[in-house]
């Protein structure tokens, strides 16, 4: 009953988490940045380094230690995108950036492993390599196309905790249905306040008309 309980609550979280990432995650930069920390260390401590799937991997085999170092990264990332604003996009592009490497670490890793025959150190290696590159370019992304980026990066983190929460299946038609739906309605919602808000501060950087009154006085100071 207990082992069911904290299964549900970990669920919960993890739907939450992804759910304020995929629909607000614009809008909280800093708790956005908790968040990305959080779940990208996790995933990255459960493929490197207990050999798992994702970060959820880490409480089935109760790996204490790993999920507290998850959890000092992403108040970390909170933190520090509290205090310094400019970077909480920045932390976002990195983290989403190495979390997309750890997708062609499980290519390189099947190749290296069970065709070349490299050795355990080897693969870690490459895989630190891939994960620095893909933060560099996540790096360049949010510094480039930041809130367009920050759209994407945040709707696909949001579906992949939510996905993983929930822990479905990847082959059936019903998941990528969801996943699909989920996707468009976060990009709808979120760039849909984007585009509000810029228009409401082109608006307001536009001069007000003047006054026919005030502009035919003006005119005959000038006459």
């Amino acid at each position: 009953m207990l082992s069911f309980l904290f299964a549900l609550l970990q669920t919960l979280i993890g739907v939450l988490l992804g759910g304020y990432i995929l629909f607000l995650g614009r809008l909280k930069l800093w708790a956005t940045a908790g968040v990305v920390g959080f779940a990208v260390a996790a995933n990255i401590l459960a493929i490197l380094v207990v050999g798992g799937d994702t970060g959820w991997d880490l409480t089935d085999m109760q790996a204490w230690g790993l999920i507290a170092i998850a959890v000092a990264i992403g108040i970390a990332g909170a933190v520090l995108g509290n205090v310094r604003p400019e970077l909480a996009g920045v932390l976002i592009g990195i983290a989403a950036g190495a979390n997309v490497a750890l997708w062609f670490y499980d290519i390189a890793e099947h190749l290296m492993t069970s065709v070349a025959s490299l050795p355990e150190e080897t693969v870690i290696m490459v895989g630190l390599l891939l994960i620095v590159i893909g933060g560099l370019l996540g790096y360049w992304l949010t510094s480039i196309y930041r809130d367009e980026a920050l759209i994407l990066i945040t709707v696909v983190l949001g579906v992949e905790l939510i996905h993983d929460a929930l822990d479905l299946s990847s082959a059936r038609s019903l998941t990528a249905i969801l996943i699909l739906g989920l996707s468009l309605a976060g990009i709808l919602v979120q760039y849909g306040d984007y585009e509000r808000k810029r228009r409401a501060a082109l608006n307001l950087a536009e001069p007000e008309p003047m006054p026919s009154s005030v502009a035919f006085f003006q005119n005959l100071e000038l006459d």
